[in-house]
Parts: C-alpha cells; structure tokens; sequence
C-alpha cells in the first residue's frame, strides 16, 4: 500500500519494454495497470494519451499498450489518484493468445513522486536560474520562473556551493554531431560562486524521451557514434578556468578541460516526459549527453554491420556470415545455437565454435563459421557473442534456419464468427502463397506472405458482411508443401 495524501500531484513513472503480438483491429497480446483505493475494486489507471507513452490502443473504449516494435526501454508516466489515496495498490497486468512465443513485457525502475514541477521544455537559452544559497544536505531545485519547471537539482552533501546559477540549452532541427559523435539536443550549465569542493556533491539533469528518441534516430553522419537506448547516455563535462566560455556552445570548448562520467556512473531515473540523469561532480561546469567522449574517444566496442545464417550448398550445413564495420578492442566471436522453438524461448543457447576478432579496426571486416552438426532436425536458432579485450558482451539478432517442421500449419479457432489465426513457420524470404474459396470455388481472399524463420501468425478476418456464415477452404502452398483447412463462419 502507498500513502500518497501528502502528494498535490501523485505520479507514476517507470521504465516499460514491449515485444508482445499486435494483432492491428483484432486484439492479440495486451497489458494495462490497474489501482485499487480499498484493495477490493480494481480501476484501469489512465487512457491512450493521458500520460507519456500511455496505452497505444483502444479496442472499443479498451485501453491498453499492444505493441511488437517497443523492445528497448522507454519511459512511461501516469498521474495517480488524487483522492482517497492513503493505501493506493498498483498491478500490472497482462494477457496473451496462444502459439507465438515473443519476449512479452518489462518492467523496471518503478518511481512513485509528487510532481508538482515537471520537465523544463523551452527551446532555445533558457534564462539564468540562481538560488542564491545552495549549502546542507537537502536537494536544491532550479526551477525557470516562467514556466515553473525544472532545469537542473543539486545536492551539496554539507558543502557550501554558494550562490548558483544555472541554465539550459535545447536546440530544435537535425541532431547536432561534432564528426564523431552525435549529441543529445539538451545540455547545461552549473556555475557556483565555489566551484571546487573537497567531496561530490549530486546533480539531477532532467531531460525528455522525445529528446532521447531523436538522437537515438539520428542519420546523416556515417562515422558518429550513438546509444541504441537511453540506458548508455553518459555526461561529458567541460570545465573551463574561464566561466564565459561555458556557454552552452560546442565549439569553443576546447583544450584539456574535458572528461567522460560513463554510463554506469550515471542514474537514468523515469520523471515526468523523460528522465534525469543523476551523477557526482567535484566541479561544476558545461553538462552534455551523449554516449562517450564528445572530443572523439568512444567507448562501443564494435559496430556489427550484417549477420545472416543460411543452408550451405548441400542443404546439410548452415553457414554463420557477419561483417563489422568498425570493432574497438574486440576478443572474439562466439557462435551459439538453441535448437527448437522452446530451446529459443527457454534461452538454451550453448556454444558451437569461435572466431577470433580483428580486434581493432575502421574498415569492413567478414567473418564466418559452417555448422557441420550431422542429423540436423527441427529449427536452429543461431546468434552471436561479441567479447571484448576487457569481458564486456554483447549479443547480435537471433537467426533461425529450418531443416523440418516443428509445428504443424494451423488455423485457430475454428469455428469462429469474424477472425481465424493461420499459424505457420517458413524460412527467413521463403514465400508463401494462401488462398481462400468459398462453398462455389470462387477465390474470396487472398495473400502472399514471407516467411522470418519464426513461427508466424495471420489474422484472418471474414467478419465483414460480405462474407456469409458457412464453410469455407483455406489452401496454403509453400514450394511443393500444400495444405487446406475447412473453415466454418458462425
């Protein structure tokens, strides 16, 4: 139970990722949140749009996130009961059809607040934001006057920081790169009257997803380095002897005056239309997101360019291939395989062999390994362990090859009054062609589909009126495998 009586603004905030079926006007996989103010009577928390990333469907007055592109993590925000919220429970829930078997939902870094500020928004300069006294042990907020919104927190941890005066910088247009990095739209400046302490003091740089979203999108410069999620932004910091020149302008900060607080020194805490950034500072100075040195010295280990698995000529063998485009400090490739789709979904990946790296390298490198396992059956699902010279590691996309069926081409659930689900698993650009008669023979639907090397569903709908309750023949023909199902409509 939360008490939140004390709160004028209650939130909601967490880290939310979704790879669960979406079905488009049917309804497949589905998760939603719920509260309880008497722990008896459940209420749906929020409707599509009443927060940030809240729900993405509505099926008939249904709310609810479906969604199959959403596996990285993102914020999600929802604004709590303001009433009758002294003991207020939470739930998340979460329904699924059968068959596919997907990753599902995550959730992560819940945070329960009063937001009675929220993120500044303003593009351009902001006006200077001072508190004349920033000492103790309590944070100190940087609120802009007009607005009434948040720039900036510190924590002084009982130092005397002394009369302080903060400001932002958010720029509009493409994403900004200085040829080997892009950088995230916002940056800072924290400028106290003491600016060199004997111990850290904290600091909370808030910034939105909308922000994150578009560096992670960024295109445009070949040779510059992103994070693939919010989750690798660190902070590069200037700190100039000379204040002026910390303006919030890239190109004048030059010199020795840079250096680099990793990903994995800096909080990403879920706040209000985004984040803040929370990390220690001995010295105060120009505050910039990105993911490594904005001065060039990156810290991603190799940038995986292509990988494919593939039968080999004789139809016995599968043939591992991948290029880098660029690798820092890479060990090794290791191959790993799952056999069966519940090997994939149970996470039964065991090694298989081993390729050494180039290790360092701005140039495409090609890579490839055969697996000459005798008796192959079933699917095998194959992907890469990338090593690097200090243990970190990474996994490319997973890539299954099918040698015979493990699940039986299927329609469900029939009879059906509106929507049969065609289930079948082809190789990755195998095609497939699926036709649909009625009781005179004539074709009423049809529809060519390629294969992924997953299984795979198809949502059938013969709700519309022009579809009359009877017995109709689906035929599926895959090279010289041909199937047909009677499908009765109620």
């Amino acid at each position: 139970c939360f008490d939140l009586s004390g709160m004028t603004t209650p939130t909601l905030s967490f880290n939310l990722a979704l790879d669960i079926e979406d079905c488009g006007a049917a309804l497949c996989d589905a998760a939603w949140v719920e509260y309880s103010t008497d722990g008896n009577t459940w209420n749906k928390l929020g409707t599509v749009g009443s927060g940030t990333n809240w729900y993405n469907k509505n099926y008939s007055g249904f709310h609810l996130w479906s969604n199959d592109e959403y596996g990285r993590w993102h914020v999600a925000t929802s604004a709590l009961p303001t009433t009758n919220n002294s003991r207020l429970r939470l739930r998340f829930v979460f329904a699924s059809d059968q068959v596919l078997n997907k990753e599902g939902m995550g959730v992560d870094d819940i945070h329960i607040y009063d937001n009675i500020y929220g993120i500044y928004t303003v593009t351009g300069t902001s006006p200077v934001v001072n508190q004349a006294t920033v000492n103790g042990n309590n944070w100190i907020n940087f609120i802009e006057t007009g607005t009434n919104k948040l720039i900036a927190s510190i924590l002084p941890n009982n130092q005397d920081l002394g009369s302080t005066n903060v400001q932002s910088y958010i720029q509009t247009g493409p994403i900004r790169d200085n040829g080997t990095q892009y950088y995230h739209h916002r940056n800072i400046t924290i400028k106290p009257t003491n600016n060199s302490l004997g111990a850290t003091a904290t600091v909370r740089f808030y910034f939105l997803d909308s922000e994150t979203e578009a560096l992670i999108g960024a295109v445009g410069c070949n040779s510059c380095t992103k994070p693939s999620w919010f989750g690798e932004l660190g902070v590069s910091k200037y700190s100039d002897p000379n204040d002026a020149v910390e303006d919030g302008d890239l190109g004048n900060s030059v010199g020795t005056y840079w250096s680099f607080i990793t990903p994995a020194n800096v909080k990403k805490v879920p706040f209000d239309k985004g984040y803040y950034a929370e990390f220690q500072v001995q010295n105060f100075s120009e505050f910039w997101l990105n993911d490594g040195w904005v001065n060039g010295i990156t810290p991603l280990p190799v940038e995986l360019k292509t990988f494919t698995a593939t039968k080999t000529a004789n139809r016995k063998n599968v043939l591992a291939a991948w290029t880098t485009s660029t690798e820092i400090n890479v060990n090794r490739f290791e191959v790993e395989m799952a056999k069966g789709n519940d090997g994939l979904s149970q996470d039964r990946f065991v090694k298989i062999g081993e390729v050494a790296a180039a290790g360092n390298s701005t140039t495409e490198q090609h890579y490839q390994f055969v697996d000459e396992e005798l008796n192959k059956a079933g699917v095998r699902h194959y992907r890469l362990k990338i090593i690097d010279d200090d243990g970190k590691i990474e996994y490319s996309a997973i890539r299954p090859v099918i040698f015979s069926d493990e699940i039986r081409w299927q329609v469900f659930p029939n009879p059906s009054d509106a929507v049969f689900n065609f289930i079948y698993q082809l190789n990755a650009g195998e095609a497939m062609n699926l036709q649909l008669y009625d009781a005179m023979g004539r074709v009423v639907y049809r529809r060519k589909l390629e294969g992924n090397g997953f299984v795979q569903k198809l949502p059938v709908d013969l709700g519309a009126s022009v579809y009359s309750k009877g017995v109709y023949l689906l035929e599926a023909v895959s090279g010289e495998k041909r199937e047909s199902f009677r499908l009765i409509k109620n």
